[in-house]
């Protein structure tokens, strides 16, 4: 069965990997050191054509940091609406916001943005003071932008300290216990790659490299049930970040040119291992899951190997896990 990456859902657009925060559980690896790239106008009608082309209308924009360039960020909004596209929400962590830039938000709303998803969550709160997102949920409220709050279940928690300054997750688990942070998946969605895998490997029990090789072929790569394009037009398959498949080639049978992504469809982590095994790759003992050792795999080809493959992107991704 061939790979082909179907009708897409329901997704978002990454503006800019860069961020100001560099938080332990990124997906995408996010942080200050990324490439301050933001997504460029040809790049953004490409994707906005190939959404449309299969069937989406609605998107959200996300990073990185959207609003670390918010003359990019307007000229984006201002694009993809352009197409007929709605924009769901835009995400931030907000950093940017300071009392002098509320203007910001009117001019948001100008453009026809209705809600800002604001992160709410001990691993944001490491790099962004709780004063910060209060203040710009108040803002929202007073300008009519809705806020979708993600989670609200962390409010009270991060509501227990200083709001005016940051606080590392061993904080977090002074107060509450040492079980704190282990639990965070069972309040939130959280998928364990990126960062999240060496995060949450330090707290649960691994499995042996046998049992993850017996892991079945990768079928979930052609899931579009929360699909993302980046910033250089790359559309990540499943949420597998680091991995790339081109705008172009969406709705195509996906062929040998993608050898990494064919295989994991095809024979699963243990047909990539066998192939890492033959460049002198050297497995740890346990992984997390078949994710875990998935990304150890095309980290080795990335950073050891210096393979830099169309597939394998962006590489600044593995440099900063």
């Amino acid at each position: 069965m061939p790979l082909i990456i179907p009708q897409l859902i329901s997704g978002g657009i990454i503006s800019n990997y860069s961020c100001s925060s560099r938080c332990r559980h990124c997906l995408y690896a996010c942080s200050p050191q990324r490439d301050k790239t933001y997504i460029h106008a040809d790049i953004l009608q490409a994707v906005c054509a190939v959404l449309l082309k299969h069937g989406c209308t609605g998107v959200h924009v996300g990073g990185g940091e959207p609003f670390l360039q918010i003359e990019k960020l307007i000229e984006a909004i201002d694009i993809i609406t352009s197409y007929g596209i709605d924009i769901e929400y835009i995400e931030t962590n907000a950093s940017w916001y300071t009392e002098d830039k509320k203007h910001i938000l009117h001019n948001l709303k100008e453009h026809g943005i209705h809600t800002l998803l604001i992160s709410i969550s001990p691993f944001h709160n490491e790099f962004v003071p709780f004063s910060k997102t209060k203040a710009l949920i108040a803002a929202c409220n007073a300008s009519g932008i809705h806020v979708f709050p993600w989670v609200m279940d962390f409010y009270r928690d991060l509501s227990v300290f200083d709001s005016s300054c940051t606080h590392p997750l061993a904080e977090y688990e002074s107060y509450f216990g040492k079980r704190y942070v282990a639990a965070i998946p069972d309040r939130y969605w959280i998928h364990y790659g990126g960062r999240a895998v060496k995060l949450f490997k330090g707290y649960y029990r691994t499995k042996l490299l046998e049992e993850i090789l017996c892991s079945p072929p990768c079928r979930e790569l052609t899931s579009t049930s929360h699909f993302h394009f980046d910033v250089y037009g790359n559309y990540i398959p499943g949420l597998c970040s680091g991995l790339a498949i081109h705008a172009n080639d969406i709705g195509k049978a996906i062929d040998s040119t993608y050898p990494f992504i064919t295989t994991l469809y095809n024979y699963g982590v243990a047909g990539l291992y066998r192939l890492a095994r033959q460049e002198g790759f050297v497995a740890e003992n346990s992984y997390l899951n078949k994710c875990d050792l998935c990304l150890h795999i095309r980290t080795f080809f990335v950073i050891q190997k210096k393979l830099n493959t169309p597939e394998l992107q962006p590489v600044e991704f593995y440099h900063n896990l």
